[in-house]
Parts: C-alpha cells; structure tokens; sequence
C-alpha cells in the first residue's frame, strides 16, 4: 500500500467512528486493493440508504466495526481472539481445506470475518461492543444506532427453527420449547424448518420487536440443547464438543454473511437456480439476469422470494446502469410487484425505474 493509500485508510476509519458513512465509503474505495471489498459494499449501503435504513440494520452495521478495531489506532484485538478462541473452535489444527483458505498469510482475515464463533465472542464475550460503546470517538457511529446498546447484554441461545409466515419467524427454545416471534429476514430460504441453531435475540423497533443480531449458526440438537440449558458456557460447551469431535471440522466457519438478511451473501444466485450459500463473486451481468427474470415472475412467486429479491436489489452489482436497462413501459407491471412485496429499505431501485419509466411516458404524449 502506498501512503495515500494508509492515508485513506485512517480517513475511512476516523469517518467510521463519527458515522458519516458516504465519506467512509469514499476514501475505503480509493484504496485500489479494496475495489470489491465486502466492507466497501456495507459502507455503501449504509451511505445510499441514509434515515432510510431500520434501526436493526444500523445496529448490525455497527456491531461489525468491532472487528476493525485495528484501524482505529486501539490496542489490537486480534491477539486475544487469536490466543484464546480459535484454539477453542479449532482444538485439532485449522483445517485450511474446509475452510477455503489457499495461503496462510490470509488465515486471519478469514478467520474474522468468516468465523460465526469468533465473531461472536470477539463482539459480546470479550467486550467488543461494549468497548466501542465507550470509545468518545465513536460517538458518532453509535449514536446512529442507539439499540446497539441492549444488543450488547444479549445472551446466546439454543434454537430450533419453527417456520416463517408473512414478515414473521417463529424459533422454539431447544429445551423449553418456548416459542419466540422474530422478524423473519429469510432464514428458511437456506435452512429447513426443524433445524436448530446458536444465536441471539435482540430488539428492534420493528415488529415483532425482536430478530436475531446476526444470521444464526446450524448446529445438530444435542449442541444447541446443551447451550440453551446453559447460555452462559456456550463457548466451553462448543470446545468441549469440538476437542471431543462431536462437531464437524470447521463447524463455525461459514461463508460471508448478508448485512441485510439471514442469508449467505449473494444468496439471490437462487433465483437462477445457483445454491443459496453458492457463488462468492458476482459478474454484473448476472445481477441483469437475475433481475430480468424477477421481472417477469408473477406476484405470488416474488412474495415468496421476497428475501431473495430484496438481496438482488440491495446488491452492489445492481446499479443504476442496470435498472435503467428495464425503465420500460413493458417492465412497469414487475416494477410495481417488486416494490409491493420486498421492504421499504429495498425499494429504492423500484422507485427511480418506475418514476424513469413514467417520465418517459409523459414525455411521448407530450411529444
């Protein structure tokens, strides 16, 4: 990297803190090695929805800089995690084949941004949110998600997956069998119905009131019952059973994660028939594929993908080039279904292609 490019990197990490997102955005982009950075593609999220984004995504946004904790000239957190966790999750040795990892100079990066456990302890077990509650200079960050303070006491738990219906998800304790309502963000659509999971409950403003913090991990019953009856020890319940292989290796590795969904990132590869934890990059000229195709499905379908759909539309890939490939007459009709069913945060390239497409139609009969 050269000095303007370390140079960018402190004024995108100094923006991070104050919460000014669209600068964030600008100088993290100008560093060429982070082009197609998936932080760069929350920071612009974030930048572009602005008020519009709900309270829990701002929270979740902000609950990921924890992780950044080197960029902000703090003492670095990597040295506890890497010292008293990933021995924890990984008691036999790393398995660089399971978990993807080509060149070992990589390992810590995917280790934290990868590991569902890591993730979990650096945030909430090691104080990582609550740190950054008290760090001044983010102030700014925090204070565009206030809520991200009762995530911070949120305990972990065991779950099986009840079902989904309209915007809302039904999870079951694994030992009481007390049913919770979430906010569904699309959960079943790579998780069967019966599947149990780790994860914690935290609030939203939005009804129900409540969602998972991040997308759950899928774990077997004995695992998730062992943590629900004791939420406490859920990281020495994990290593237990991973020193004793009752755990598949890289049983906490997952692929990205959405931002704005319970779901792998890209997850909306599905809805050209790819496997929802299936593609990692992403040409543009599937995003138009994808986003033809939806265009022409009936409304009921898109009701029932309507996770998948908003993940199209939130997605880098579709900019405005693409939606203004389909500001036609011919494709109004699909507009209008796409913004009908998937979430207001989502329907930003809906309105721009139906208001494209009326201007045009003034224009003509005006003409």
């Amino acid at each position: 990297m050269t000095v303007d490019d370390h140079l960018a990197v402190e004024e995108a990490s100094a923006a991070e803190l104050r919460g000014d997102w669209a600068t964030a955005f600008d100088r993290h982009r100008r560093v060429p090695m982070f082009a197609e950075s998936q932080h760069g593609a929350h920071l612009r999220l974030m930048a572009d929805l602005g008020d519009a984004a709900p309270d829990w995504l701002r929270a979740r946004f902000v609950s990921t800089l924890v992780r950044r904790w080197e960029g902000y000239g703090q003492p670095r957190r990597a040295g506890r995690v890497l010292g008293h966790v990933v021995p924890m999750v990984y008691p036999h040795g790393i398995p660089f084949d399971a978990i993807g990892c080509a060149h070992p100079e990589q390992l810590g990066a995917w280790i934290f941004s990868r590991d569902w456990v890591v993730r979990q302890a650096d945030a909430y077990d090691l104080g990582g949110l609550q740190d950054l509650l008290h760090l001044p200079a983010a102030a700014g960050a925090i204070a565009t998600a206030p809520r991200v303070a009762e995530w911070a006491r949120a305990p972990m738990g065991g779950f099986r997956i009840v079902g989904a219906d309209g915007a809302e998800m039904v999870v079951a304790d694994a030992v009481t069998g007390e049913q919770v309502t979430l906010l569904d963000l699309g959960l079943t659509h790579h998780l069967e119905v019966g599947t149990h999971v780790l994860g914690r409950i935290v609030p939203t403003s939005h009804p129900p009131g409540r969602l998972f913090d991040w997308r759950p991990l899928p774990v077997d019953e004995e695992t998730a019952t062992a943590i629900a009856r004791d939420p406490q020890r859920w990281l020495k319940i994990l290593a237990a059973r991973a020193h004793w292989r009752r755990l598949p290796q890289a049983f906490s590795h997952l692929s990205d994660s959405s931002l704005t969904a319970d779901l792998p990132r890209h997850a909306w590869g599905a809805l050209l028939g790819h496997p929802v934890d299936g593609l990692e990059q992403i040409p543009r000229t599937l995003a138009a594929h994808a986003l033809f195709s939806v265009l022409g499905l009936d409304a009921d379908v898109i009701r029932r993908q309507r996770h998948l759909v908003a993940e199209l539309l939130l997605d880098e890939a579709v900019d405005e080039h693409t939606v203004t490939r389909f500001a036609a007459p011919s494709y109004r009709a699909g507009w209008q279904q796409l913004a009908a069913a998937v979430p207001s945060y989502a329907r930003r390239w809906c309105d721009q292609a139906l208001w494209l497409i009326d201007a045009a139609t003034d224009e003509g009969l005006a003409g």
